[in-house]
């Protein structure tokens, strides 16, 4: 049976940890930054949902406005996701902390960078890993994306 790997004594997990912190609250205010554009998009929350605007009844609406109008709304909701995706990275690694295994990587158990931890300090790689998980465009749930928040596991 394996040991599992424990965080290097040489961080300074309380550091990290406030980053996290901080880099989550950031996250969560951007999230409901993106959920109120969201609305006021919708015509705001006196107008019916999506689809039922009066302003935007798709009565004489042109083409290209309502083109812009779905780009616009698929730009949201890409937005949101890679939100999502990298609080739940945040929370990961708060977890990681509190298990004490902060600062190893999830493949090898080898130690993480300390370079690598100030620049991404959700990271649960170490870039040797991290190279090969973008070759081979995995993402957390296994088929390639294009959300660089979700190639990290």
């Amino acid at each position: 049976m394996t040991e599992t790997a424990r965080t290097p004594g040489d961080l300074d997990v309380e550091s990290y940890r406030r980053r996290l912190l901080e880099l989550r609250e950031q996250l969560e205010a951007d999230l409901t930054a993106s959920r109120r554009d969201e609305v006021e998009q919708d015509g705001g929350p006196a107008e019916p949902g999506s689809g039922q605007n009066w302003e935007h009844s798709g009565l004489g609406d042109h083409l290209a406005d309502d083109a812009t109008e779905l780009f616009e709304r698929e730009k949201l909701i890409t937005l949101e996701g890679t939100l999502r995706d990298h609080l739940r990275l945040v929370e990961h690694a708060l977890g990681r902390l509190d298990e004490g295994t902060y600062g190893v990587c999830e493949r090898c158990g080898r130690p993480i960078g300390g370079e690598r931890l100030d620049a991404v300090p959700e990271t649960t790689l170490c870039i040797e890993h991290k190279a090969e998980a973008e070759r081979q465009g995995q993402g957390r749930g296994g088929p390639a994306s294009t959300n660089a928040w979700r190639a990290e596991t």
